[in-house]
């Protein structure tokens, strides 16, 4: 069904609703993760300005980091025995979680 926890299985990703994007079937193991500007963009008052908080300029050999800001507004299943990881939108209402 595609639900929290839901494996969703199917020889075409392209038909799995809710992706960020379409897939590009020549590179399957590519992974598209919308983030949304307010999640990586920081406002200074002072000058009225914006400045991007996510730094995709790291050597190579080293790979990127996506973090928290990435994480914001998700439930993220980091799955070691399977390798592999599941996003889902999340409202991430912690405390409503726990006092249900």
């Amino acid at each position: 069904n595609g639900g929290i926890g839901d494996e969703v299985q199917t020889g075409d990703p392209r038909t799995i609703p809710g992706l960020a994007g379409n897939v590009d079937m020549t590179t399957p193991n590519d992974v598209m993760v919308a983030i949304p500007p307010k999640h990586y963009m920081q406002r200074n008052s002072k000058d009225q300005t914006y400045t991007s908080r996510i730094y995709l300029d790291r050597e190579n050999a080293l790979g990127n980091i996506l973090g928290a800001n990435a994480m914001m507004g998700h439930d993220i299943l980091f799955d070691m025995d399977g390798a592999r990881i599941g996003f889902a939108e999340s409202d991430c209402d912690y405390a409503g979680l726990v006092t249900a």
